[in-house]
């Protein structure tokens, strides 16, 4: 890792974090804190950028995959023990309102977490700006899936569940499951597991053959449940490719093949209907290489 102090400022970070990790810290101006417990690491090339006067505190046994932070004077990034970041994600606090990420969260490749618009928005009769900045608080063992956007405002409770593409600006209740843009709540009492549970008991419902494109489907509401749950499937493949990477422990993967597998999941929504059971079978085939590949 390499470090640019170029003020003077508070840095504690662990020993490990700076043998092992792979990208560059630059602290820009005086009067910032900036600590990284041990056990955490970063690796294809993180990148943490720090205004004067800000904080950044991240936790023990962190893991960081070419994640783009910045961090603009005057404010404040705080990321719990033990979360972990997969690929080409990005953490902006470029205005004076914090992000604070709790303990155990996993976040999938490409989540985008912004404090404000990045730009003005302007009331012609007053000449003010109408679009001000606001926090971000994710708590503790939220699962964000791929590509989604975690935007000002955002307040995602305990344990939530973010489905892929979604874009978060408001309140999402602990131990729900929401999807969208923007994400609503589709499910509730649920909780979720870095591992892949044996699903011997669960209902496969009805079978390619005999079942049409809306059967079962009365409501449009039951529609996009049965959507926000064939995504479910898809990011709990996700989930495990994001922990593999945060530990780089492939375990005989091959890996080409794996995130071909993860692409084909994830290239196209599926329908309710016979699009959504065959979306089902590539996710299995995608587990299948995973563990015994």
């Amino acid at each position: 890792m390499r470090l640019l102090n170029n003020g003077n400022n508070r840095i504690q970070i662990a020993q490990d974090f700076l043998d092992n990790s792979d990208g560059t810290i630059t602290i820009n101006g005086d009067g910032s804190h900036v600590l990284i417990g041990d056990g955490a690491n970063a690796f294809e090339r993180m990148s943490l950028t720090c205004g004067p006067s800000s904080t950044v505190h991240i936790g023990h046994g962190v893991r960081l995959a070419s994640v783009q932070i910045y961090v603009c004077p005057h404010s404040k990034l705080l990321i719990g023990h033990h979360s972990a970041f997969a690929n080409e994600g990005q953490i902006f606090v470029h205005e004076t309102k914090p992000i604070t990420i709790g303990h155990n969260c996993l976040i999938s490749e490409g989540v985008n977490f912004w404090v404000s618009d990045a730009h003005s928005i302007i009331d012609l009769e007053s000449g003010r700006r109408i679009n001000p900045s606001r926090p971000i608080h994710v708590g503790h063992r939220v699962w964000l899936g791929r590509n989604v956007s975690v935007f000002k405002g955002a307040h995602i409770g305990d344990g939530a569940i973010i489905g892929a593409q979604s874009l978060v600006s408001g309140v999402i209740p602990g131990n729900t499951l929401a999807y969208g843009s923007p994400a609503r709540v589709v499910r509730e009492n649920v909780s979720w597991d870095i591992n892949l549970m044996p699903d011997d008991g669960a209902d496969p419902g009805p079978s390619p053959e005999k079942m049409g494109p809306t059967d079962g489907l009365s409501r449009p509401a039951d529609a996009r449940l049965a959507l926000a749950e064939a995504q479910y499937r898809t990011e709990a493949v996700q989930t495990v490719l994001a922990a593999v990477l945060a530990s780089q422990s492939w375990r005989g993967l091959n890996r080409k093949k794996f995130r071909r597998l993860i692409a084909e999941a994830s290239s196209a929504v599926p329908d309710a209907g016979p699009a959504a059971v065959q979306h089902a079978v590539l996710l299995a085939e995608a587990r299948k290489v995973l563990w015994l590949g």
